[in-house]
């Protein structure tokens, strides 16, 4: 597996553990640190959500009209 694809794995893994955290801790609450302890751990989840959603995308069509360029440029 690639470098990059096991670290958006992980990093998805990591919003998904903070996320549940956060909202089990919310739901389970005792006192109001338990609530702001919710809330430190849902910011972090949502911190988590921004990094994957700012992730460079690949773009297929850019990608393949690279590859026929390189093709191209290599058979002359």
């Amino acid at each position: 597996m690639s470098k990059t694809i096991l670290s958006t794995v992980l990093l998805f893994l990591v919003f998904a553990a903070f996320l549940w955290w956060g909202l089990w801790q919310l739901a389970n609450r005792t006192s109001t640190e338990d609530v702001i302890y919710a809330l430190m751990l849902l910011g972090c989840a949502g911190y988590a959500l921004v990094s994957i959603l700012l992730l460079p995308r690949k773009k297929v069509e850019d990608e393949r009209e690279r590859q026929s360029r390189k093709a191209r440029h290599a058979q002359r």
